[in-house]
C-alpha cells in the first residue's frame, strides 16, 4: 500500500478512488491508534465511503473548483432574486435569467462529473445523473450545502427539499462543522419558489418545444405536399414524353419504310430509263440511210 500520511484522514481521504477508501480509512485509523490518538482514530473509523455519485461531487470540488464556485454564486444570485420576488419589489425577468443560469451551472458540472467517473472505470446510470444533480441543486439553493459542497467532503447525496443530513447525520463528515438548523424554514422557503419558478420555466420550454415541434411538423407537411405534387407532375411529364417517343419511333419507321420504297422506285425507274435509252439506239440503228 502506498506511504500514507495522517491528513487522508480529512480532505485527501475523500479524494482516493472509492475502490481504495475503506482500506486506507482503515490502515489511518490504525497508524492514529498506535500514534495514541485514539479519539481521531475513532472518527476516522467511523467514516463511511462515499456513494458513487457523492464521490463524483467531491471531486468537482478538487478538480473544477472555478465552475463549482461559479455555481454557489449562481445560486446566491437565484436565492436572492426569489427573496426580492416574495417581497414583491422583484422582477420576474430577473428571476428567470437567474433560475436559467443556476440550472446552466447545474448542467456543465454534472456532465464533468459523469466524465471523472467514466475516467475512473465506474457507471454512469440515469440515477447516479440525477443525484448528482440533486446535490448540486442542493449546494446552490443552500449557503449550508453550498459549504458542505465545497469542501468536497460528502458522504451521501444532498437533497434539494432537506439541504442535505442534520448535523451528525449521514450527508456530514464527522468533525467538519454543519450550519444550524435554525435558518432551514426560509430555505425550505426558496426551494419550494425554487422549485416553482424552475417548473414555470420547464412549463415555457415545454411549450416553446411543443410550438417549435408544430411548427417543423405543419412545414414538413407542406414539403411533402409539395414534393408529391412535384412527383404528380414529372410522371405525368415521363408519360407524355414517352408517348411522344413512340409515336416519333412509329412515324420513324413509316419514314424510313416509305424511303425504302422510294429509293426501290427510283432504282427501277433508272433500270427502265436505261433499256428505254438502249432500245431507241437500237432502233435508230435499223433505220436505212437515205441516199
Amino acid at each position: 500500500m502506498r506511504e500514507l500520511s495522517t491528513e487522508l484522514a480529512g480532505d485527501e481521504l475523500f479524494g482516493l478512488p472509492p475502490e481504495e477508501f475503506v482500506a486506507t480509512r482503515d490502515e489511518v485509523a490504525r497508524r492514529l491508534r498506535r500514534q495514541g490518538d485514539t479519539e481521531a482514530a475513532r472518527r476516522v473509523k467511523a467514516l463511511r465511503r462515499p456513494s458513487l455519485s457523492a464521490w463524483a461531487v467531491n471531486q468537482l470540488a478538487r478538480s473544477q473548483q472555478r465552475a463549482l464556485e461559479g455555481l454557489l454564486v449562481a445560486g446566491e444570485r437565484l436565492r436572492a432574486a426569489h427573496q426580492a420576488a416574495l417581497a414583491g419589489g422583484g422582477d420576474a425577468a430577473d428571476l428567470r435569467a437567474a433560475t436559467r443560469a443556476e440550472r446552466e451551472a447545474v448542467a456543465g458540472l454534472v456532465s464533468a462529473a459523469l466524465d471523472r467517473l467514466r475516467e475512473a472505470g465506474h457507471p454512469t446510470t440515469e440515477t447516479t445523473r440525477d443525484r448528482i444533480a440533486a446535490t448540486l441543486h442542493a449546494a446552490a439553493a443552500s449557503p449550508e450545502a453550498a459549504d458542505l459542497v465545497r469542501h468536497g467532503r460528502l458522504i451521501a447525496d444532498l437533497d434539494p427539499s432537506g439541504f442535505g443530513a442534520a448535523p451528525g447525520g449521514p450527508g456530514v463528515v464527522p468533525g467538519r462543522p454543519a450550519a444550524a438548523a435554525a435558518g432551514r424554514p426560509a430555505a425550505g422557503a426558496e426551494v419550494d419558489g425554487h422549485r416553482a419558478t424552475a417548473a414555470e420555466d420547464d412549463a415555457a420550454a415545454r411549450r416553446a418545444r411543443r410550438a417549435t415541434a408544430v411548427a417543423a411538423r405543419d412545414d414538413a407537411r407542406k414539403r411533402a405536399r409539395l414534393a408529391a405534387d412535384q412527383a404528380v407532375l414529372a410522371t405525368r411529364q415521363a408519360e407524355r414524353l414517352g408517348r411522344l417517343a413512340d409515336q416519333a419511333e412509329r412515324e420513324a419507321r413509316r419514314a424510313r419504310s416509305t424511303a425504302a420504297a422510294a429509293i426501290e422506285a427510283a432504282s427501277t425507274a433508272r433500270e427502265r430509263a436505261t433499256r428505254a435509252a438502249r432500245e431507241l439506239r437500237e432502233a435508230e440503228d435499223r433505220v436505212p440511210a437515205d441516199h
